[in-house]
């Protein structure tokens, strides 16, 4: 495990601890938890750019029963 410093300004700690309270958790776990989650996050949207973007190829898009020929075009340029 790293031990590192943080230094926040006193409003900003006042504001972290009431959360960190209301989690029931201290501000080093907040913390933690919160780095974890933005790292996750980040991995998540490394990942989504990694695939291949999304194309109608080999799939038909279904037609609503109800649906015009405009709407239908319409919905089929959002796939390309």
């Amino acid at each position: 495990m790293a031990d590192i410093s943080v230094h926040l300004n006193d409003d900003l700690y006042d504001k972290v601890s009431r959360v960190a309270r209301m989690d029931n958790v201290s501000v080093e776990v907040l913390f933690e938890e919160i780095v974890r989650r933005h790292v996750d996050y980040v991995e998540t949207v490394e990942d989504f750019s990694a695939m291949p973007a999304l194309t109608l190829e080999n799939y038909e898009l279904q037609r609503d029963p109800d649906e015009n020929d405009e709407d239908y075009a319409f919905r089929r340029s959002l796939f390309q």
